[in-house]
């Protein structure tokens, strides 16, 4: 696996993002270029380890980036180190920079109804000259998701940024990805809710040592279970290194 690295069951790629953006530059100035782009943190990891399935369809992604500092920190655990972390909210961003004043155009899907028009809201305000080719929230059922798909395709956005929680926005572009008018499909998480305020992103220097996880739970309580899944992504790395 050439530029990847085994996490687990997830074979992730090892690029940082200044690689990792000029390769997306090609893709949206091509024609018939489409990427998909999973992004994968410790909780992740540890769901597709209990899940072949999620596992496979994690895998069959162009780009599986590490999201979470965790993956770093398994990577040399399992002396596999990997390059940085590529955050998949800070790769939204930059692909927002990219194609402000440029043709390109991009859909938001995921969130509730007040999150992503505030979002958009945010983001037109601060980048006048982006296209955005629509969105929509998060919760509708299969009847309406036809229709989602019906939208997207006749209004052809280069990007399309799914933000619907794991797994459904990783089921949704792994069952669509083929039938999407699109370049680039790249799933987001609670981004949506950074862009529309609701959340604050740590500060680079929490980023930096690894507990960015830590202080989004202070600012979302509810996620305290979800945080048990981290002790057992580190023991299940540990046990692979020493064949437990």
């Amino acid at each position: 696996m050439k530029d990847k690295i085994r996490i687990l069951t997830l074979n992730i790629n090892n690029i940082n993002m200044q690689d990792l953006l000029q390769e997306l530059q090609v893709v949206l100035d091509s024609r018939n270029k489409k990427k998909l782009i999973f992004t994968p943190n410790s909780e992740i990891a540890v769901l597709a380890f209990d899940d072949s399935d999620f596992s496979h369809m994690l895998n069959s992604a162009d780009y599986l980036i590490p999201d979470g500092a965790g993956l770093l920190i398994a990577a040399r655990i399992l002396n596999r180190n990997l390059k940085e972390r590529v955050a998949g909210y800070d790769l939204m961003k930059s692909l927002l920079n990219i194609i402000n004043g440029r043709d390109n155009s991009i859909y938001f899907l995921g969130g509730r109804s007040d999150v992503i028009e505030l979002a958009v809201k945010n983001i037109r305000r601060e980048m006048e000259d982006i296209n955005i080719a629509g969105y929509h929230h998060g919760y509708f059922d299969q009847n309406k998701q036809v229709k989602i798909i019906e939208e997207i395709n006749q209004k052809e956005p280069d990007i399309l940024l799914v933000g619907m929680g794991v797994p459904r926005q990783e089921e949704f572009l792994y069952h669509n990805i083929d039938s999407l008018n699109i370049k680039i499909g790249l799933t987001v998480g609670g981004s949506f809710d950074v862009l529309a305020g609701q959340i604050k992103r740590a500060p680079l220097w929490i980023q930096k040592i690894y507990l960015e996880w830590f202080y989004r739970l202070l600012q979302e309580p509810k996620r305290l279970k979800r945080m048990f899944r981290l002790p057992r992504f580190i023991f299940l790395n540990l046990k692979e290194k020493y064949n437990l």
